[in-house]
């Protein structure tokens, strides 16, 4: 449709976003969830690097003394020492490798949620399409990605020639110190680097990420006419409903219209409902609301009234009772039977003593 080529200056509608989510068009920001990762990788250093360093060092013993494990050149050793090796790997990973899963799982849902589908990794034709990718790799989004690798570079190459600075006297001295030493002071080193980098890479991150949620909102905006045209499918054409509305308000007026008329009473609030009430003793075990109406329609089933000598008694409270808790068609409870009891008393006494 020609509208739908307009200014989409309207908001995306929940169906929209919703279908948006589906197919993994979710903004998040890699760079935010690549900068916590690596916090967690930091702390999880700092917290477990003396014990690793530790155990390995046991581990290189083991595996240098051939008294324990047997000579690893040797064939029938060699199985042995691969299998203590691949298990003692493993087992001081694990401390490290776990965790990681856990977090990276955490930092992902913190922006997503839970969410799972497959259209992400399903063959698309449009994502071949040439012209496509040349608007994503000259596009803004291209531009945005461009300048925040240029200034992670930046600040990587920044903090760490800081950093390596800062500890170039330790560095210099590793050649003369023992290799669990030296894996001792590296181990730090690229710890503190870490926090260092993390503390930087968290900011540009905080801002990709509200950068996305930005760019995504705008991509999900649609014109007017897009809106009307979603309005109509889930909730259906305005022009028919409201033509729905008239024919039920129809077949009421035509309902009301032939059941007034047969009525003892209308008992009304005054103005907002009105309730018609007939009782047959020969025929009904209670009296019955044979039509009711709310607003307009309780002003129609008055005008009836009047026009055919209906009488009409205002109880509202019984009115409002009425009207939510019976149904056209419905007997009146008892609990209501004193209160309808009296008004048909009085309504027969007026008839009484016209007739008198």
């Amino acid at each position: 449709m020609a509208d739908d080529l307009g200014e989409k200056t309207e908001d995306a509608t929940p169906k929209k976003k919703q279908q948006a989510r589906e197919s993994g068009n979710i903004p998040k920001s890699q760079d935010l969830s690549s900068a916590l990762i690596l916090l967690g990788a930091s702390i999880l250093m700092f917290i477990v690097l003396m014990p690793t360093l530790g155990q390995f060092k046991l581990f290189m013993q083991a595996v240098l003394d051939g008294d324990e494990l047997g000579n690893p050149v040797n064939p029938d050793d060699a199985v042995i020492v691969a299998s203590y090796a691949v298990s003692t790997l493993m087992r001081l990973a694990a401390p490290i490798l776990l965790p990681m899963f856990v977090i990276a799982y955490v930092i992902g849902f913190s922006q997503v949620g839970f969410l799972l589908t497959t259209k992400t990794i399903q063959p698309s034709l449009s994502k071949l399409n040439p012209i496509s990718g040349i608007k994503k790799l000259f596009g803004l989004t291209a531009l945005v990605k461009a300048v925040m690798d240029v200034m992670k570079v930046i600040v990587v190459v920044l903090v760490a020639v800081f950093t390596i600075r800062q500890y170039l006297d330790s560095i210099l001295v590793l050649p003369f110190l023992e290799p669990i030493q030296i894996l001792q002071k590296v181990g730090w080193l690229m710890v503190d680097l870490a926090m260092r980098l993390v503390a930087v890479l968290i900011i540009l991150g905080l801002i990709d990420f509200t950068y996305q949620k930005w760019k995504n909102k705008e991509d999900m905006k649609m014109t007017k006419q897009q809106v009307k045209d979603e309005m109509k499918q889930t909730e259906g054409d305005p022009q028919v409903k409201k033509r729905r509305m008239r024919m039920q308000q129809q077949i009421a007026m035509q309902r009301i219209s032939a059941s007034v008329p047969k009525a003892d009473v209308i008992v009304t609030n005054p103005e907002h409902f009105a309730v018609a009430i007939r009782y047959e003793s020969q025929e009904m075990n209670a009296p019955k609301v044979i039509a009711k109406g709310a607003d307009y329609l309780a002003l129609r089933i008055r005008q009836i009234a009047l026009y055919n000598g209906i009488p009409i008694v205002q109880r509202p409270p019984l009115a409002r009772a009425l009207y939510k808790q019976v149904p056209v068609g419905g007997e009146i409870p008892p609990d209501f039977f004193k209160a309808v009891a009296e008004v048909l008393s009085y309504v027969y006494g007026l008839e009484n003593r016209k007739a008198g």
